[in-house]
């Protein structure tokens, strides 16, 4: 219950709130408000309408639902030891590289050295939604807001920008063929709106800053797509069609900085 009340504070406006109700026998029970409109997933037909106007909207109140955390999270929140995740997540990026298929080296080869830039004391460790699925984003098709993000069951408190990656749900559609993912036609543009946008809830971030927040978002992304049943994924996964998607058309250049 404590993390639920710190992530209630770190996404004000976004995340529902939570009652504990007792227990029945000896199942806790909690209950939380209804948010309200309906999930992305049933309100594609008006988002993507009028060149997507309104998933617009939705992109910017994504972004500064991201952005919240950076400034929100509560100082006095339960963190985990720094030193034993990072050896987790090393760990787990590690197994990937050794049994994910061969395309995806490179970016694990990239992105693995990077990994202890996310655990030194300035880098803030925050509660982040592991699941963010359509689903569990509620919109109103009327404007395109986002009126609430539910199902944090089982959020994890770890680096800002671990997921991030969960934009990329917004700007595609899964598919029955093989491909599995295939993003929207300006998807480029959407995205880089978003970003536009994040960074101006941020507040502004400096070129290392922005080199970390892509390291964690493309980290998040691997180790909630890159397994399967506890072992590393194969070519027949959704999740690994999605992920590679991801890394072909909606991944910076190594060396890229944003002009913002």
């Amino acid at each position: 219950m404590d993390l639920l009340k710190s992530i209630e504070q770190a996404y004000r406006g976004f995340a529902p709130q939570h009652k504990h109700r007792g227990k029945l026998g000896k199942v806790e029970v909690y209950t939380m408000n209804n948010i309200g409109g309906i999930c992305m997933y049933l309100a594609r037909t008006e988002l993507q309408s009028n060149d997507y106007h309104l998933l617009r909207v939705t992109l910017d109140k994504y972004a500064r639902f991201f952005a919240s955390a950076y400034h929100n999270t509560p100082a006095e929140m339960a963190r985990p030891d720094r030193t034993q995740l990072r050896d987790k997540y090393l760990s787990q990026l590690q197994q990937l590289r050794q049994g994910l298929p061969e395309r995806f080296h490179p970016k694990l080869d990239e992105i693995i050295p990077k990994l202890p830039d996310l655990f030194t004391e300035g880098w803030p460790l925050v509660p982040n939604h592991i699941d963010l699925l359509e689903n569990n984003i509620h919109v109103d098709t009327a404007t395109g807001r986002i009126l609430g993000v539910c199902d944090w069951r089982g959020a994890e408190v770890s680096p800002f920008g671990m997921s991030l990656g969960g934009v990329e749900i917004m700007l595609g559609t899964l598919t029955t063929s093989g491909d599995f993912w295939r993003y929207h036609p300006n998807h480029k543009e959407l995205r880089d709106h978003f970003r536009e946008r994040f960074y101006h809830y941020l507040g502004g971030a400096s070129d290392e800053e922005k080199r970390r927040i892509e390291a964690a978002r493309l980290i998040g992304l691997f180790l909630a797509n890159g397994f399967q049943n506890g072992k590393p994924a194969t070519e027949e996964s959704e999740d690994l069609g999605f992920l590679g998607a991801v890394l072909q058309y909606g991944t910076l250049p190594p060396t890229y900085v944003s002009p913002l």
